[in-house]
């Protein structure tokens, strides 16, 4: 059995002793706190700044996470329970673990021919823009995201106070610490990449992830939990003093960079009414890692034109937002069967670009996770798990190019309960493949299209019909009709799969 709630509380089995294996102590009261309570601070103190990312919506926390689908917020009671549900967390066993994931991909966004006629045109040094031939990226299509190779640490004791848990996990790339890259969604991204990129995947997965918390058991098979993490935000003020205008290279600046966090939390609750059922319930408040720029420009000549001393550049960038989300969860377990189902509702409405701008028309969505855990022999469990993630993009036939697929995820994995030094370790795997539906995107073209800028939707001209020539001052018709550089037109397809494994070793106190 697992550890029971109160010594004079000897009531009911906890749900999730089915498929976990041997049986261990009965009180979770006298773990060893010591010994997690330095874990707790090693890991805590490791982690300057604290941040969290979306490695664990993706591919899961953990061989139990992983070997279900991610639908973990009743049934997960380790210290992956942090992202999860923190309220579980005090339902299981104080504990350890260690782990290793990787993801690897096979994604690709194929770009549609550029039909001729649309190019922006070439008159020289006086275009009014940079001529299409003038592009320092070339369009083609992208067959590759960043993979992700993460280590996995985390605890959970009660230290010496029997209803209370405290713990904290980890999750750090191997490859680098994190990666921040900022595009834009529309035409001005022809003057740097000049491609396109997916969305919601790749560096959103590259940051570390670690969270702290608690959960309490109010009530004989009733908690509640709490867990934060922190998004780093950096804040940079430039100043700048440039002497020559002519020899731009020489230049003299100063830098004032204040770097913070941003806090994000989560609040959960487990109840199990009957020894063969469990529901659960958390909401995680949004969260983003931002970075702001602030350049003061002093520019030599200038200094009697008030408007333009000095020249002040504001910049903002959002990376791997993280929408707010609400979970609902039950499981059941009859004999050696546990299944268990996952609801999650989140509010991509409120989604920042990496140009910090909203307004993106992303839709809220309603995913949903099932899994399973089969005991066939004591010690020895089986999982399996299957994933609905609708994308919250919606159709991209106008100036922007936001690349999201509808996913479903298959997942497998299982568990062997093994003896050490006396003392029992569970050692788990898991692999998952997401298959990205094919989406098909067309720019819709018109008869006209409105002129690029602010508040415009449509597949935008950048160059009015009626632009005078730049050297003559006169109508021309260079300038007639749709002429845009916009990467993403005239369309794309996008399609793929992504394979993500793991392996790590839990220790029970």
């Amino acid at each position: 059995m697992r550890c029971l709630p109160e010594p004079n509380h000897p009531s009911q089995l906890s749900i999730s002793d089915v498929g976990r294996g041997s049986p261990s102590p009965a009180l979770c009261g006298h773990a060893r706190p010591r010994a997690l309570g330095a874990l707790v601070v090693a890991c805590v103190a490791a982690a300057s700044p604290l941040a969290h990312a979306n490695v664990g919506d993706l591919f899961g926390f953990g061989s139990r996470g992983g070997g279900l689908a991610g639908a973990g917020t009743t049934l997960i009671d380790d210290h992956s329970a942090l992202f999860y549900n923190p309220a579980v967390m005090s339902l299981g066993q104080p504990g350890m673990g260690i782990g290793l994931s990787v993801s690897l991909d096979d994604v690709a966004i194929r770009m549609k021919r550029r039909p001729t006629g649309y190019d922006l045109p070439d008159l020289g040094s006086s275009s009014p823009l940079i001529p299409s031939n003038a592009r320092l990226g070339s369009r083609g299509d992208v067959t590759d995201i960043p993979s992700n190779y993460s280590f996995l640490v985390g605890a959970q004791g009660s230290f010496g106070i029997t209803r209370l848990r405290l713990g904290v996990t980890v999750m750090l790339p191997f490859n680098q610490i994190g990666h921040q890259r900022s595009h834009f969604a529309d035409e001005r991204e022809q003057y740097f990449s000049n491609n396109l990129s997916f969305e919601l995947l790749g560096e959103r997965s590259e940051h570390q992830t670690i969270l702290v918390g608690t959960s309490w058991m109010l009530l004989d098979g009733l908690s509640i939990g709490f867990s934060m993490s922190v998004m780093p935000r950096s804040d940079t003020d430039t100043r700048v003093y440039l002497q020559d205008p002519a020899r731009q290279e020489q230049v003299q600046m100063t830098v004032d960079n204040v770097q913070t966090g941003s806090p994000a939390l989560q609040a959960g609750v487990a109840w199990q009414p009957l020894p063969a059922l469990r529901l659960g319930a958390n909401y995680r408040t949004e969260n983003a890692f931002t970075l702001r720029f602030r350049n003061e420009l002093q520019i030599k000549g200038f200094q009697d034109d008030p408007a333009s001393w000095p020249l002040v550049q504001d910049v903002k960038v959002v990376v791997n937002y993280v929408p707010a989300q609400a979970n609902l969860g039950v499981a059941w377990s009859h004999g050696a069967l546990t299944l268990v189902a996952d609801g999650a509702y989140t509010r991509w409405s409120q989604y920042q670009n990496s140009a910090g701008e909203t307004g993106t028309g992303f839709a809220d969505t309603v995913s949903m996770r099932l899994g399973g855990e089969w005991t066939g022999s004591p010690g020895r469990t089986l999982r399996f798990g299957l994933g609905w993630e609708p994308s919250p993009v919606p159709p991209q036939t106008g100036r922007t190019n936001y690349v999201d697929n509808d996913r479903v995820r298959l997942a497998l994995g299982s568990s062997h309960d093994l003896s050490l030094l006396g003392k029992t370790v569970e050692i788990g795997w898991f692999g998952q493949v997401h298959a990205l539906l094919p989406r098909d995107t067309d720019k819709e073209r018109h008869a006209t299209h409105p002129v690029c800028g602010p508040g415009v939707t449509a597949l935008c001209d950048e160059l009015a019909d009626d632009t005078p020539d730049p050297v003559t001052g006169k109508p021309t018709t260079a300038f007639a009709g749709l002429q845009t550089g916009n990467p993403g037109f005239p369309g794309w397809q996008s399609y793929g799969l992504l394979l993500a494994f793991g392996v790590d070793m839990r220790w029970r106190f």
